[in-house]
C-alpha cells in the first residue's frame, strides 16, 4: 500500500476556488434579484455575500499562517 501525499498542506487552494465560487454566485444572484423577490428568496445575496467575506478572511488568517510557519526552525 502507498502513502497518501498532501495535496495542499496549506489549505489555500481550496479556499480560493470557494470563495471565487461564492462570488460568482453572488453575481448572478444579483442579476436575477426580481425573481428572487417574487419568490422571497433574497436572503440567498446575503449568504452569498457572507461567503464571499468568509473566504477573504479565511484567505487571510491561511496567508498569515503560512509566513508564520515559513519563519520557524
Amino acid at each position: 500500500m502507498g502513502t497518501i501525499e498532501k495535496s495542499d498542506a496549506d489549505g489555500i487552494l481550496p479556499v480560493v476556488v470557494g470563495t471565487a465560487l461564492w462570488a460568482v454566485a453572488l453575481v448572478v444572484l444579483v442579476a436575477l434579484r426580481p425573481r428572487l423577490e417574487e419568490s422571497g428568496a433574497t436572503w440567498w445575496i446575503g449568504a452569498a455575500a457572507i461567503g464571499v467575506v468568509s473566504g477573504v478572511l479565511g484567505l487571510g488568517f491561511l496567508s498569515w499562517r503560512k509566513r508564520r510557519q515559513a519563519q520557524r526552525p
